[in-house]
């Protein structure tokens, strides 16, 4: 991508012949805003850290290709950049930008006010790209949360998730929520006379069943040995019957599960619900297999 034009009469001297050449060479993402926030200059790797054309950014805000979950901040840019002013540092933020594609590139941006024409504030934006970083700790992350034989949340997974359900909840958002634990009815006979192979494939098998019954809503996960959450929140959670139906007939080799299913109550936690659920569970197979109790 072509390097912008630099402005006219700079005080920040980009027009020199050195630090025109180091700014447009540098493989450091850089960028020049007026005062009202828009685009003056920029070098080529800050094009390609928004993707982007020279030409089609030139006079543009730097909104345009912000993250919408990253919109709210840099609203506050300007106040961001005075408090830091006042403790006498840089402002240092991490922000997303996103591609034409929907590519999505993160970068800590450092935020100086420099003197522009008039002397007009202008800021001057260097941004150094973590998005490898960032897909390294997100893959760590979903090895960490994710059981490797289903391809389902782990138990760290499910419970990271729980604590979501409640900070989401505690702000009033959410809506109705349903947990359930399904366990699969004398897994350990099937696992005994069939051999560990058998038995592995027959769990993957399930948690494939689970994904094609349950909604794109749905959070499941494989909770231990046999065991298998899922959770239905908002207007999925009036289909738990309909969702339980549908597994119990798309259960692998001609097997069978009990299930248990509770609904978050007002003030409770989603833990202490999904004990509920288990507790359901237990019911259901005390009175045999294929069983499935709600509370």
């Amino acid at each position: 991508m072509e390097p912008g034009p630099t402005p006219t009469s700079d005080p920040v001297d980009l027009d020199s012949r050195w630090y025109r050449a180091m700014f447009e060479a540098s493989t450091v993402p850089m960028a020049l805003a007026d005062e009202d926030g828009l685009l003056v200059v920029a070098n080529a790797a800050y094009c390609a850290m928004v993707g982007r054309s020279w030409p089609e950014i030139a006079g543009r805000s730097s909104r345009d290709f912000t993250h919408d979950d990253d919109l709210a901040q840099h609203r506050a840019m300007d106040r961001l950049m005075a408090d830091a002013a006042e403790r006498g540092e840089v402002l240092r933020v991490e922000k997303r930008y996103l591609h034409p594609d929907g590519a999505v590139r993160w970068g800590w941006v450092s935020a100086s006010p420099v003197v522009g024409p008039g002397g007009r504030r202008w800021t001057m934006a260097v941004i150094h790209d973590t998005t490898d970083r960032r897909r390294t700790e997100d893959d760590l992350l979903t090895a960490a949360s994710t059981d490797q034989l289903t391809g389902l949340l782990n138990r760290r997974g499910w419970m990271t998730h729980l604590a979501e359900f409640e900070r989401v909840a505690a702000h009033g958002g959410g809506g109705d929520l349903v947990l359930a634990i399904i366990d699969l009815d004398r897994f350990k006979d099937y696992n005994d006379t069939r051999g560990h192979d058998a038995g592995d494939r027959l769990l993957a098998e399930f948690a494939r069943a689970m994904v094609a019954s349950a909604c794109e809503a749905a959070v499941l996960a494989r909770w231990g040995g046999e065991e298998f959450a899922l959770a239905l929140p908002g207007s999925a959670a009036v289909h738990i019957d309909a969702v339980l139906g549908d597994l119990a007939r798309r259960v692998p080799d001609g097997q069978t599960f009990c299930a248990g299913y509770a609904t978050v109550r007002a003030r409770e936690s989603a833990t202490d619900c999904f004990a509920r659920a288990d507790a359901r569970l237990y019911q259901a197979k005390r009175q045999g297999r294929g069983r499935v109790l709600g509370d």
